[in-house]
């Protein structure tokens, strides 16, 4: 059973408020009467006062997550409405409406957790039992004590004390239970918050790593290989590489080949500019080149000849 910081836990009378006067059973059996009905009541009283702190949360945080779940599906359809009208063009509803239903959730998450709605129904249906146990006590003992002589005799005397003890027994074994029920929840609750925690933390771990790896991948250098295909009709069978690109502007030249590479080269795109000698007169071509992560871009050009 819970402890309300504003509410005292319940507590069994002291041994000596029961006794026994073997000149008078009749007044003792009256005094064993009230002790047990302020035992009972006292536990009802418990329970009816406590579920306000119970019902107040429970109801607070279930008219929110409704409210907040309502409001994701209609903020959407509203805003859409208004953008229909020009008032909120370009206005993205989604992340507002996965807001609402992210709180709500959470929400729920706290009255799960603290067991706000499963107490507020424990600590009901527990004084409505103490409740009818109280009455049909009362029933009893009036019974009894209508077929008892005056004075009770010691069989009598012996019955109406069962009766008293058999109460008192199921009025505090129904706090056990709902006491064991309080534990037993509020134990899984938390087992279940650490296991959604770590799985949480794992999934934001594999996230991390990740993003790392992407980011470390999309950095990755890669490479170019260009092909001139006629770079062998040029003077001196040669020709020059201007290279444009994020890094800045390169300029190299290429004699007896028809093939210039480039390593270590940043991911991203480049112009790249050949400019070559034919027949004495100046030729060039260029091309645009995508340099993936860990790749090698391979592009072919023909120098135009006349």
């Amino acid at each position: 059973m819970a402890e309300n910081k504003n509410i005292r836990n319940i507590r069994p009378e002291e041994p000596d408020r029961i006794g026994w006067d073997s000149s008078d059973p009749a007044q003792s059996l009256q005094e064993l009467r009230n002790v047990v009905e302020l035992e009972g009541q006292k536990a009802i009283d418990w329970y009816w006062k406590a579920k306000r702190w119970k019902r107040i949360p429970s109801q607070g945080i279930q008219f929110c997550a409704l409210l907040l779940t309502a409001a994701a599906g209609l903020v959407p359809i509203i805003v859409q409405l208004v953008k229909n009208a020009r008032v909120l063009a370009g206005f993205d509803s989604g992340p507002l409406a996965s807001l609402f239903v992210g709180i709500a959730a959470a929400l729920l998450g706290l009255d799960k957790a603290f067991g706000y709605s499963s107490g507020w129904t424990r600590y009901v249906l527990t004084a409505s039992s103490m409740t009818k146990l109280l009455h049909e006590f009362r029933m009893d003992w009036v019974a009894l004590s209508a077929a008892a002589a005056v004075p009770p005799t010691p069989e009598q005397q012996t019955v109406m004390i069962q009766r008293a003890k058999e109460f008192v027994s199921t009025i505090q074994g129904l706090i056990a239970q709902e006491t064991k029920e309080w534990a037993t929840e509020f134990q899984s609750n938390m087992a279940q918050m650490e296991k959604d925690l770590k799985t949480q933390l794992d999934s934001l771990k594999a996230q991390v790593e990740k993003g790392a790896k992407d980011k470390e991948a999309a950095t990755s250098p890669g490479a170019i290989e260009l092909t001139v295909a006629n770079a062998d009709k040029t003077d001196s069978f040669s020709f020059e590489v201007v290279l444009e690109g994020q890094s800045g502007k390169s300029t190299e030249s290429v004699s007896n080949a028809n093939v210039w590479t480039r390593i270590n080269t940043l991911p991203g795109q480049y112009r790249i500019t050949i400019n070559a000698k034919s027949r004495g007169n100046i030729t060039s071509t260029s091309t645009i080149v995508y340099v993936k992560p860990g790749d090698t871009a391979k592009p072919s050009v023909t120098l135009p000849m006349g």
